[in-house]
């Protein structure tokens, strides 16, 4: 009931400023006018950081397709490993020929070295 009496009584008090003039109803309007100003300035305000939002994941997301994939680098992973290998393998075998080489002639010289120490030998018992 008291709220009905203040309604009452606030509608009885704008019709009677409304009658004195000294109620302006084009400041409601502007007030909205504002208000809608204000508010264009805050869409257009989102809409640019939605677009540079956009552009910056479009960025990202053409960098992340730039980037090889688990798979390619394991396959390049696998092709470095056997390159290293089979050069590993060509300079081991190139060692194992060299000691082989060395050992043949080490083998060959010890026995010249005999030979030649025979000869001495029997050139100095004559």
């Amino acid at each position: 009931m008291l709220e009905r009496l203040a309604v009452l009584i606030g509608g009885f008090a704008a019709g009677a400023l409304m009658r004195r003039g000294q109620w302006d109803l084009s400041a409601p309007s502007r007030s909205i006018e504002r208000s809608a100003r204000e508010l264009q300035a805050q869409v257009r305000a989102h809409e640019h950081r939605l677009k540079r939002l956009e552009s910056r994941t479009e960025a990202h997301e053409a960098k992340l397709q730039q980037i090889p994939s688990a798979a390619e680098l394991a396959s390049v992973m696998d092709e470095l490993v056997g390159k290293a290998m089979s050069g590993l393998d060509a300079r081991l075998s190139a060692q194992a020929h060299s000691i082989e080489t060395l050992q043949t002639t080490v083998s060959q010289t010890d026995e010249l070295l005999e030979r030649v120490l025979e000869s001495l030998d029997l050139l100095s018992e004559k």
